[in-house]
């Protein structure tokens, strides 16, 4: 056998094979290829909030803080919710000073405008796992 008629070390899929190999390709990276597009339109549906802007807030603390205290050291009068469960933390209508006080709180972890979030539709009797 020379060099010419030698096998070649790389296997092709026959093209009967690879046409629904490349379809299934295809239809896998089109919802990946989209994502970035609705996410841009989510963000443009829902700005963000200018720094310092008043309005409701919900304030995420470190784990151990106390959100009764850390209200008291900045200026919080009063607390829409107070979160103790899940993640520590509260949530208030806030003004512009509040906000910059709370966002250099050492206990603070985030201050994040409250607003709708959007998800992902759900199936109609979609309930979750049992």
């Amino acid at each position: 056998m020379n060099d010419t008629e030698r096998e070649s070390p790389v296997r092709t899929l026959p093209l009967p094979l690879l046409r629904p190999v490349l379809a299934a390709a295809l239809l896998l990276a089109a919802p990946v290829a989209l994502a970035p597009a609705a996410y841009a339109a989510q963000q443009a549906a829902y700005p963000s909030p200018e720094e310092g802007e008043g309005g409701p807030y919900i304030v995420t603390l470190a784990p151990g803080a106390d959100p009764e205290q850390v209200m008291r050291e900045t200026g919080v009068v009063e607390a829409r919710y107070v979160y103790a469960s899940a993640v520590s933390g509260f949530a208030a209508d806030l003004d512009g000073g509040q906000v910059a006080a709370l966002r250099a709180h050492p206990d603070v972890t985030g201050v994040e405008r409250d607003g709708e979030g959007v998800g992902a539709p759900v199936e109609g009797g979609a309930t979750g796992p049992r």
